[in-house]
Order: C-alpha cells, then sequence, then structure tokens
C-alpha cells in the first residue's frame, strides 16, 4: 500500500497500487484514485462509495479521506501532486470542494484514463514537470465540469476528527502519544479515546500504526533505502516495533513487500 501524507518531497506521485487500504487522513495535495480492477471502499469527508474498475474518487486539498480494498487483489491508480502542477484550477482547488466527489465509469472522459495512466509511465522515467502539469491539468478539465461544487466553510475544518487527521498526518514520524495527542488538541484523553473507537473505527495505537507502516511502504515500492532507515522515516523506535507491525498489516516482511510492490510498478 502507498499512503500520502502533509508532509511530503515530491511535487508528484503516481502509483498502481494493489490492496490498498489506508485510514482517514488528508494533506494540502490533489489526489485522484482511479480503479483500475477488483472494488474498493473510499470514504471523502462524510460520504462512502464502493467503486469498482473505471470509477474515480477526486480528493481536493485539506479532505478527509481513507480506502477499504474489498481484495487484495484490488488494483489502483494514485496521483498524489502539490497544486502548483495544477495551473489555473489551483483557486478552485482550495475554496471549493465536491458534493460528491465520486465518478462512475460512465461520467469520465476518455482523456482522463489516458492522463492518469501517461501520468504513471511518465514518474516510471523520472517524469518531465511541463508534461505532467499538463497531463494533471487535462484530467482536472475533463473531471472539474462533472462535479458539483460547494465553497468550504470555516466550521468544516473545526471538527475533533479533521483536527486529528491533521495533526497525525503531520507528526507521526516523531514519538506521539494518546495523551499527547490530547493535550495538543485541548480534549481530555477519554473523549479522544471515545472518538477514535465511535468515529474513527479503531484505537489510537492501531491508527498510528497504520500510517506509520503505509507510510514505510511508500517509501519500499518508491525508493531503494534501507529497511532500517525507512522504519526510522516512517516513525518508528525501534526495528522489532516496525517489523511487528508490518508483518501485521500487511502479511509479509518488508523486503517481501518491495520486491512485489517494484515488480508490480515496472509492469503497469
Amino acid at each position: 500500500m502507498n499512503a500520502f501524507f502533509e508532509t511530503r518531497d515530491d511535487a508528484l506521485t503516481c502509483v498502481v497500487s494493489e490492496g490498498l487500504t489506508f485510514p482517514m487522513h488528508l494533506h494540502p495535495q490533489l489526489e485522484l484514485f482511479f480503479v483500475l480492477s477488483g472494488e474498493t471502499s473510499v470514504t471523502v469527508r462524510h460520504e462512502t462509495r464502493t467503486l469498482g474498475p473505471g470509477s474515480l474518487a477526486v480528493i481536493f486539498p485539506n479532505q478527509i479521506h481513507s480506502y477499504t480494498a474489498c481484495s487484495k487483489e484490488t488494483r489502483a491508480a494514485l496521483v498524489v501532486c502539490d497544486l502548483a502542477l495544477t495551473g489555473g484550477f489551483s483557486d478552485t482547488l482550495l475554496l471549493w470542494h465536491p458534493a460528491n466527489p465520486f465518478l462512475p465509469p460512465e461520467a469520465l472522459h476518455p482523456n482522463v484514463a489516458f492522463a492518469v495512466g501517461e501520468l504513471t509511465a511518465e514518474r516510471r522515467g523520472g517524469g518531465d514537470r511541463a508534461v505532467c502539469s499538463a497531463l494533471v491539468q487535462l484530467a482536472l478539465a475533463r473531471v472539474l465540469p462533472q462535479l458539483s461544487l460547494h465553497r468550504n466553510r470555516a466550521s468544516d475544518y473545526s471538527e475533533l476528527t479533521y483536527q486529528i487527521a491533521q495533526y497525525v498526518s503531520a507528526h507521526f514520524r516523531e514519538p506521539l502519544t494518546l495523551d499527547a495527542l490530547a493535550r495538543a488538541l485541548g480534549v481530555s484523553r477519554f473523549h479522544l479515546s471515545h472518538v477514535f473507537s465511535e468515529k474513527i473505527g479503531q484505537s489510537f495505537s492501531s491508527y498510528l500504526a497504520s500510517i506509520r507502516v503505509d507510510c514505510a511502504c511508500a517509501l519500499l515500492a518508491g525508493t531503494n533505502r534501507s529497511v532500517t532507515e525507512i522504519a526510522a522515516e516512517s516513525g518508528f523506535e525501534s526495528q522489532r516495533s516496525f517489523f511487528r507491525a508490518f508483518g501485521a498489516r500487511c502479511g509479509m516482511t518488508p523486503l517481501a513487500y518491495r520486491r512485489r510492490a517494484q515488480g508490480t510498478q515496472a509492469k503497469t
């Protein structure tokens, strides 16, 4: 699985991912999620849809979203890009959000699948910034007219779930505890624990481990850094905790995941 967070070095990330399951998170980039095969349950803000092949989810900047693959064989293309690559669309992406961010295959112009495929191929070859920007803007030019947009409100960003996702996305690489998160957000530990249980559907420790493991997955798939470096960069305090969490979530070792992920990307 490949994960994307608030703090990223790359202006553009394009990958084909298998069995993508990722908890609630957000980031200031645009994200396009295009299903290639199988089905994935996608939640954006408070809306959830099960998307099949040829369907697209459009996640505007700073919108809470999550993924749950319906099977490990599900494949999807992910494009995550800085607003600098979106040209004249950046103001729209910052100030508005889609009432319904999900588009079925029949609503998509063929240019969208073409642009996503070309972006993935371009990034594998190093990526020309001007070409990638043009492809992102082509996809947006075809997608945005199909969406009903609502203007963002200040209250959208005052919800505790938004604050949790924002804070953890920014600080998951640091030592982080439920008590520290409660202090940072100005709420009680008990109330925060209740929010994780009732609204997020998992404990704080599971949520944090999921984000860290998926950060590691992105680094394993997209870099040649050592497992030791990746474990530390993803926020794990020890190799033992990293391997335990990784095995529980992915069902394989980090090196096995790297071999499979890089082999998959080379074929697509």
